[in-house]
């Protein structure tokens, strides 16, 4: 039996055809697999990608403890130097109130702020470094009494106003003792500027140099100042020529 040239064509492309169809099927596999492959490998990436993100935000805040660690520390440091305890004794002592005032005045550059109810001594203290431009407030008692037991010395209060220009005024109400340095340090103690609060008596206080505390104390200074009358020549005659 002969078969015809048409047939044998049409077998050949059927045949073709089942091949390509095949192939197209091999190919659809193969590409549903890739795409599994790459949706796989996607799902990997995005895990890596927050992973990396997690990573990071870690070791960020590891770095934010260690610089929090690391300026307490500073902080704790600070603290330290920010605060002394001072004393009067008898005897010899490490950290003297006396010391601190000599030590700290001696230091100026702007401004000191002396406040204490008896003042025989200080001037002195000022003579040592002979600075100018620097302003001196010091707030005292005037009174009579006090003049005639010598626990306020006038001849003090007129060196200081001559020759340091210093601005003196008096509120008998005051009991607190302070000197303040240009703000940024300032002693408070239980011992008056005399020669018994500064070097027999049994007194004690504290070395501030914290700048929000010196700031507080220098407020409380200048609210007290606000509040007492000028040492003039005629407020100290008035108090002398008073009678009991």
């Amino acid at each position: 039996m002969k078969v015809s040239k048409e047939i044998l064509e049409l077998a050949e492309k059927i045949k073709k055809y089942k091949t390509k169809i095949k192939s197209e099927k091999e190919l659809k596999i193969k590409n549903e697999s890739l795409e599994k492959q790459v949706e796989e490998l996607e799902k990997s990436i995005k895990l890596l990608k927050l992973s990396t993100i997690k990573q990071n935000n870690l070791l960020e805040q590891i770095k934010e403890l260690e610089i929090n660690k690391k300026n307490l520390k500073l902080d704790l440091e600070k603290s330290k130097e920010a605060y002394a305890f001072v004393v009067t004794t008898p005897n010899e002592a490490s950290n003297t109130v006396y010391g601190e005032i000599s030590r700290e005045i001696s230091n100026a550059k702007k401004e000191i702020l002396i406040c204490s109810p008896w003042i025989t001594h200080i001037v002195d203290e000022l003579s040592s470094f002979k600075k100018k431009n620097i302003s001196i407030k010091i707030i005292t008692r005037l009174i009579k009494e006090d003049i005639k037991k010598g626990i306020t010395d006038l001849d003090k209060f007129r060196v200081l106003k001559d020759t340091f220009g210093a601005d003196i005024r008096y509120n008998n109400d005051l009991h607190a003792k302070m000197v303040v340095i240009d703000n940024s340090v300032a002693i408070i103690s239980s011992a008056n500027l005399t020669k018994k609060g500064l070097s027999v008596n049994y007194e004690a206080g504290i070395c501030l140099k914290d700048k929000n505390m010196t700031n507080k104390v220098a407020q409380f200074f200048n609210e007290v100042w606000e509040e007492s009358k000028p040492l003039t020549q005629q407020a100290i005659k008035n108090v002398l020529s008073e009678k009991k």
